[in-house]
């Protein structure tokens, strides 16, 4: 169906692949001269597959204006280049190795890399300041690592990430927040806006297994307290075929229930890097499609067919841009990196897709038209663009039932205008996430994808790296290069 490039997963090897449909199922499959060839399964049907592709609003952008140039050395000289089809959404900054758990599933621990890698914090802050200047300027920083509370000058850090107009996320287990709230507290006042938390299962046992203990009355007290003082929650379940992946539909009801502070559920299916990296149980680990999943474990409410690409979100935010003093890059990454919906709470707990209330064929086609003619429209003309596609694509009863008409039409304004959650109103405590990012492992790379990525590493001597590319080709070599050493930077004041 499609050729593409990969590497070998015993020599990282670049070799040539195929994405192929094997009945209902999609795969991967490709040789290496010398360890043989490989059978990979996808995580989309077939049906899926070929669905998100009709929603790739960015390729028409990128075929019309990229040059990409020759991909030969891609994806084994990395720092962004002119091979890279997307700029940076979410910038990743490791704090630390370090963790206060002993995770069997931890995609960035290698058992042959036990360095000590913990970047100084004028180094970080320097990394930050070189975010800061890109153009067009990442929106968001996630800090990782390890485990990034077990830092004492974290406040600090997003302090500083803060004062340079960066919404902040904190990729977290929540253990400490757990056993100290009022870590929750100081985070909080110097501008942590969302906890990006582990969050595995419902069933305490499970924990045990992927996480070594039981850790779901922390969990939910992380939740709690994040509600206290108003920190925004997204859920990170990592998905496992025949551990967790039939506790998708309690999750998802999970956040909906506590919609007033979750503000999403990612789902992650396991990738095999870090400590997974052999990926024996690869083939029994992801049998499973997660549109499927999600539709047969929500009794139809949310269908395979609500899940949506990422890059759907090019031609909003290609009008959003035209209202903004600092633009924002494009959702560009490929249709088969991930898949989204903002699911609405109703008053009697129903789940309701966004696309049952404003159908997302027409209002994004007629965005996609005006984005196309967007740099000769004036502001008061595309607003009036926009009112008269959101009027043909609205599902009238559902709006006027659960939200009201006048209040669906200010929130589609002020979104477009400025693209804030504030701008939601109260429907802010109604609506949440649902997505999965399939990151790669060195089974499933595909070097089309890494080339339209859009979470990038930043590393102490400024190079931008594709997520996927970082954690199973660069990682061992960076954080050995960088274990122990202090980075000289002149930190500027604010």
């Amino acid at each position: 169906m499609k050729k593409t490039e990969s590497i070998c997963p015993e020599c990282l090897k670049k070799i040539e692949a195929k994405i192929l449909r094997k009945k209902d199922k999609m795969v991967m499959y490709k040789k290496c001269k010398e360890h043989g060839s490989f059978l990979i399964p996808h995580w989309q049907s077939s049906k899926v597959f070929d669905f998100v592709k009709k929603f790739d609003f960015f390729k028409y952008y990128y075929e019309k204006n990229a040059n990409p140039g020759d991909s030969e050395n891609c994806p084994f000289k990395c720092g962004l280049c002119t091979n890279h089809l997307s700029k940076t959404v979410i910038a990743v900054v490791d704090l630390t190795k370090r963790c206060d758990l002993d995770c069997a599933i931890c995609f960035a621990s290698f058992p042959e890399n036990n360095t000590e890698y913990e970047p100084d914090e004028h180094g970080i802050f320097r990394m930050l300041q070189f975010l800061s200047r890109l153009n067009p300027k990442p929106p968001a920083v996630l800090f990782s690592g390890g485990e990034p509370l077990l830092r004492e000058d974290l406040s600090e850090i997003i302090g500083f990430a803060h004062g340079l107009g960066f919404l902040t996320i904190l990729a977290t287990n929540g253990v400490r927040i757990a056993k100290s709230p009022s870590i929750a507290a100081e985070l909080k006042k110097n501008g942590l806006n969302i906890v990006y938390l582990q969050f595995d299962s419902l069933n305490g046992e499970i924990y045990k297994k992927l996480r070594g203990r039981q850790l779901l009355e922390e969990k939910l007290k992380v939740i709690e307290i994040c509600r206290k003082y108003d920190i925004e929650v997204i859920l990170v379940p990592t998905l496992i075929n025949g551990v967790n992946n039939n506790e998708v539909g309690d999750i998802i009801r999970f956040a909906a229930e506590n919609s007033y502070i979750v503000r999403g559920v990612v789902f992650q299916p396991i990738a095999f890097t870090g400590r997974a990296s052999d990926g024996y149980l690869i083939d029994e680990w992801t049998d499973y499609t997660f549109a499927e999943e999600v539709e047969r474990q929500t009794s139809n409410e949310i269908k395979a067919s609500d899940l949506f690409p990422v890059p759907i979100m090019t031609p909003p935010i290609m009008v959003m841009r035209k209202f903004m003093k600092k633009p924002w890059p494009l959702f560009s990454c490929s249709p088969h990196c991930g898949i989204v919906n903002w699911i609405y709470v109703s008053k009697n707990g129903r789940l309701i897709p966004l696309n049952h209330i404003i159908s997302f064929e027409k209002f994004f086609g007629e965005l996609f038209k005006l984005s196309k003619s967007i740099d000769s429209r004036g502001k008061i003309q595309i607003l009036l663009t926009l009112f008269f596609a959101a009027l043909k694509s609205l599902n009238w009863n559902v709006v006027r039932k659960e939200i009201g008409i006048l209040n669906f039409f200010k929130t589609v304004m002020r979104v477009h205008v400025s693209p804030t959650y504030k701008s939601l109103g109260n429907i802010r405590r109604r609506i949440f996430l649902l997505g999965c990012m399939a990151f790669m492992d060195r089974y499933n790379f595909d070097v089309n994808r890494v080339k339209r990525c859009v979470i990038h590493y930043i590393t102490p001597d400024l190079r931008i790296i594709p997520f996927c590319a970082y954690n199973n080709i660069y990682r061992t070599y960076v954080e050995k290069e960088y274990a122990k050493k202090a980075v000289e930077v002149e930190v500027k004041p604010l």
